[in-house]
């Protein structure tokens, strides 16, 4: 059946903008891109009247995790439970999302075939099956692992569908946000019984190692304020804590950085992108990569360029830096703009954002739980904001996405006559709220709920 779409506000994906445009949509595909629709002709098929709503290409998410089941982060923890995975694909259908790439890198292509089979959001898998990665998982969890990572390779991984290397490096290999929500916590509650938040975990972390994980910092003064204000006073003293969290999120460090190398050289000598952690933990390694002649000419992203361990001012030279060097940057929307509860500043956001052409592609990442703000969120802040035009704002999250991954979603992306229709219909005030959406030309949600069987 043949679908028209008229009466909206048409964004191609490309940068333009249709005002009163209509969309053919026949056999899963766009037949057709009208700056207007004569109302005086006949159509066969449904009519859609979307005045008042955007009408825009399904959003491509570069940088999702939990979306498959399969060891889960670069950390390898065990798989979440189907419902859970899936739950987070619904959101992000509802949300106008129909293609994620997972960067659960540890995951296999039969995890990622099976997620895309059961559920109409298109999901791509990356690899991260490399010696260093590997001992970093190992190091930090591993609880996913089920032995065979050992006989996969990059190689074999990208002969069996994967289309990009990544995430290379991840806060919980790294000594981040997943050490500060998940690893040291537990640690720390093994050993005194005491639970501590994120932020307690943090502040201890940071008096011990400092934000760039180097081990002769610590700073006794503050470790000792911090175990006070965590309820950890008397428990274990400043020497014990130093060694109990240096002990927690080092031995992860140097084999994670290492798997960096690994992973971005892999990807120059084999033609595909790579997508790398930036942090602050990482920088210095990045900067050197971006000058080894090994990795000249890779398409290289840097995922979250706004990681909130950079300062706005690190943050902004690495991403002129690698921009020097044809790398790309990316920005995460984390849980900045509604949810704030692990990133809890836009400063580094609207710092990278509001300089031209610094930041080419936008991404979620893995909020608490899952619950990351939406990455139509982010197109829409990205408007208001003044940082980009509407149709700028909608091409970060499409078709430059498309561009900078092709084996993410070959003819997608685009309003544009032979492409897969995927189309989101969503307020023109309110981008987050999403009435429908159509992958392959099937309405999968309509009046912002899933339709009926529309899992697999």
């Amino acid at each position: 059946m043949s679908t028209l779409i008229r009466g909206g506000t048409l964004v191609t994906g490309t940068g333009g903008v249709i005002e009163a445009g209509a969309l053919v949509l026949a056999d899963g595909r766009i037949d057709a891109v009208l700056d207007r629709w004569d109302p005086t002709l006949g159509f066969d098929g449904e009519v859609i009247d979307a005045t008042g709503l955007l009408v825009m290409p399904g959003l491509i998410n570069c940088h999702t995790h939990g979306v498959t089941p399969g060891p889960l982060f670069p950390s390898a923890a065990p798989a979440l439970p189907d419902e859970e995975w899936l739950g987070h694909l619904d959101r992000h259908l509802l949300a106008g999302t129909t293609t994620v790439l997972s960067l659960c890198g540890f995951a296999t292509m039969d995890h990622v075939r099976e997620a895309d089979r059961r559920h109409p959001v298109h999901v791509r898998g990356a690899t991260t099956h490399l010696p260093s990665a590997l001992a970093a998982a190992q190091r930090a969890d591993g609880g996913g692992l089920s032995g065979r990572e050992a006989q996969l390779s990059v190689e074999k991984m990208l002969d069996d569908g994967a289309v990009a290397v990544g995430e290379l490096g991840g806060g919980q290999t790294l000594g981040g946000g997943g050490q500060d929500l998940v690893y040291l916590p537990a640690a720390i509650g093994r050993r005194t019984g005491v639970r501590i938040s994120q932020t307690e975990a943090r502040r201890l972390k940071e008096a011990v190692l400092g934000r760039f994980l180097d081990a002769a910092t610590v700073d006794v003064d503050e470790l000792t304020a911090a175990a006070d204000d965590a309820g950890l006073a008397g428990r274990l003293t400043p020497g014990e804590l130093a060694a109990l969290v240096a002990d927690t999120v080092m031995p992860s460090i140097a084999p994670a950085l290492e798997g960096i190398r690994e992973g971005v050289r892999a990807a120059a000598r084999l033609g595909v992108p790579a997508v790398v952690h930036s942090a602050s933990a990482t920088a210095r390694v990045l900067r050197e990569l971006m000058e080894d002649p090994a990795t000249a000419g890779a398409t290289v992203i840097a995922g979250h360029a706004n990681h909130p361990s950079h300062a706005s001012r690190e943050a902004l030279e690495l991403a002129r830096l690698g921009r020097e060097h044809g790398w790309l940057a990316e920005v995460s929307v984390f849980d900045l703009l509604h949810r704030r509860h692990t990133v809890q500043t836009r400063e580094h956001w609207d710092a990278l954002l509001a300089e031209p052409d610094l930041v080419q592609v936008l991404g979620t990442d893995y909020g608490h739980g899952g619950r990351h703000d939406e990455l139509i969120a982010a197109v829409q802040d990205i408007t208001a904001r003044g940082h980009r035009t509407l149709g700028e704002a909608v091409a970060m999250a499409t078709s430059a996405v498309a561009r900078a991954i092709p084996g993410l979603a070959p003819q997608r992306g685009e309003l544009r006559a032979g492409f897969a229709a995927d189309v989101v219909l969503a307020d023109a005030r309110d981008f987050r709220e999403v009435r429908d959406v159509f992958v392959d030309g099937e309405r999968v949600v309509h009046d912002g709920a899933l339709t009926a069987g529309a899992r697999r």
